[in-house]
């Protein structure tokens, strides 16, 4: 099944330098987004410099140490940003590639995975191992940026540091690193080699590929740390090598609640106060029981009830860095347009919105029929964002069929590959990419919508589409019969002048509802026999029965 969409755009490297520098001589201290960019530009770079096995390219040196200068500056290393620029200058003389693979780091942009957990992990293995050398490997992509950080750390502490990124190479769940002679040289030479990155994901087999490195390379257990975002005791990690390395191995985590939570920091930039987890569904205890809904919890974004003498705030991670600064613009346009809860403002990543008390919508009714039809007229009236990608949307589409109602429906997808050229003449939009009935509240202001910000560019489908995503997604997820579908699409269509949106509807309703029988298929598979998975099993069942409906109306 296709669930995840690929987040990898093609860039100029010149380009970036350029954005970095301009950044640099913007005056002040140079901010997260910085590094985070610094560390991603440096990622692209090596990858494209190593395309069959990691060396230390010469032309991506001084990239890595525009990352390291910045990791300094980022703990107050005054003199750090001017090394910065000269690292930046140095990069932009040499041979580069005309065009790099950059990739948006998921932990910084998703999963609030915040420098500062890498950096106090480093602080305490300093102040309890006292090393005098130590090899940093960085696992590309987002373990660059991590490694220069926990690389700041170690020499602050005086320690003797190297810092080496590789790129874990194979099937996700059977990695393997790829090295040269002078990586192989650098950790033969290691006195400790501490390996960094976030996860562990689903198989743990990138940082265990690492670990099996450096043992080859003669280093000892005892001498090899790794540095993940989150612990584990292994048993869980499906690569069988992983489960084997990762009890014997030092672990140094730094959990997010440690940090911001229980010191009081996230609560700080809005005058302190309790908070109240609701990541994880947790949110679903605001609510009756009986209209909880399934979710998939690894998939939400951490977010926090905030309790003030002035009323309470909601806490949303939204990403660091270019992108949170991003989410409040949209925040603030949709506030502003009467269309959702205001925001307040932005710190560490977490957006922090008025905490609006109502209840879910329940039923559809004509207040909620309005809501839903000015908020998708306000998102189709955004700046278009490109053209809509009907070959990527035809193989999610016919993927999805297949393994979840048979070759033989997907077989009569033809009505669909007919219309891709009509499909690919539309403009693509920022859509809103969640129309679940959850998403709306009915509140003393009306309907509002409180999660519209940026599910177009999460790491899931549909990224930036035809506004007729959307509209398929309310139809589907608030079971429209056919005379609240076409009111719903006479409003919009009055409201927009966009006639257009009736040609490709049956397409953009079919694609849509064969990611979500992919999501819900995943989600069920992931989740087993608990209440949410078996909620997510009878969406599945749902959306299989929809489908499977949709193909034979456009096949009729």
């Amino acid at each position: 099944m296709i669930v995840y969409s690929e987040r990898t755009r093609r860039a100029d490297p010149r380009a970036l330098l350029e954005e970095l520098r301009a950044g640099l001589f913007a005056g002040g201290e140079p901010d997260e987004a910085l590094l985070i960019a610094a560390g991603v530009l440096e990622a692209g770079v090596t990858d494209a410099l190593s395309p069959e096995e990691d060396d230390e390219p010469e032309a991506a040196r001084p990239f890595a140490r525009v990352t390291r200068e910045l990791a300094q500056a980022r703990r107050g290393d005054g003199a750090a940003q001017a090394r910065a620029l000269a690292a930046v200058d140095e990069a932009a003389r040499g041979p580069l590639p005309r065009v790099v693979e950059v990739t948006e780091p998921e932990g910084f942009a998703f999963y609030a995975l915040m420098p500062e957990l890498h950096a106090e992990a480093a602080r305490r293995f300093a102040v309890a191992v006292r090393p005098a050398r130590a090899t940093v490997v960085g696992l590309r992509s987002i373990g660059t940026t991590l490694a220069a950080v926990v690389a700041a750390e170690l020499v602050a502490a005086g320690v003797a540091v190297r810092v080496v990124t590789v790129r874990p190479r194979g099937h996700p769940f059977e990695r393997e690193l790829r090295l040269g002679s002078r990586l192989r040289a650098a950790l033969e030479q290691a006195d400790h080699v501490l390996i960094v990155d976030e996860g562990p994901g689903i198989s743990g087999s990138s940082f265990a590929a690492a670990a099996e490195a450096a043992l080859r390379a003669g280093v000892p257990e005892g001498r090899i740390a790794l540095f993940p975002s989150w612990d584990s005791d292994g048993t869980g990690l499906r690569s069988e090598r992983a489960r084997a390395l990762w009890p014997r191995l030092s672990r140094w985590v730094v959990g997010f609640e440690e940090a911001f939570v229980d010191t009081g920091r996230l609560a700080a930039p809005w005058g302190g106060g309790a908070l109240r987890d609701l990541s994880g569904g947790l949110w679903r205890e605001l609510i009756p029981e009986r209209e909880r809904p399934a979710v998939q919890p690894q998939h939400e974004r951490r977010k926090y009830r905030l309790a003030r003498e002035d009323g309470p705030l909601l806490l949303k991670f939204a990403g660091l860095g270019e992108r949170g600064r991003r989410m409040l613009a949209r925040a603030e346009a949709q506030a502003a347009a009467g269309l959702a809860p205001e925001p307040v403002g932005l710190a560490d990543g977490f957006l922090a919105l008025r905490f609006v008390e109502g209840r879910l919508v329940g039923a559809l009714d004509d207040a909620t029929m309005g809501a839903v039809g000015r908020h998708l007229a306000w998102v189709a009236r955004q700046a278009p964002v490109g053209q809509v990608r009907a070959g990527e949307l035809l193989e999610l589409t016919r993927t999805n069929v297949a393994e979840g109602l048979g070759e033989g429906v997907a077989e009569r997808l033809g009505w669909m590959e007919a219309q891709a050229g009509v499909v690919e003449a539309r403009p693509a939009v920022a859509v809103d990419g969640r129309m679940l009935p959850q998403e709306w509240l009915r509140t003393g202001r009306g309907v509002l919508k409180t999660d519209g910000l940026d599910h177009h560019d999460d790491h899931f489908w549909p990224g930036t589409q035809d506004i007729a995503w959307d509209l398929a997604g309310a139809m589907t997820e608030f079971g429209m019969d056919a005379e609240a579908r076409e009111r719903l699409v006479g409003d919009y269509i009055a409201a927009t002048g966009d006639r257009g949106v009736r040609e490709v509807l049956a397409f953009q309703e079919t694609a849509y509802l064969a990611w979500r029988l992919g999501y819900a298929s995943l989600a069920a598979e992931t989740l087993g026999d608990g209440p949410d998975g078996r909620g997510m099993a009878r969406a599945r069942d749902g959306y299989a029965a929809a489908l499977r409906a949709a193909i034979e109306r456009g096949a009729a």
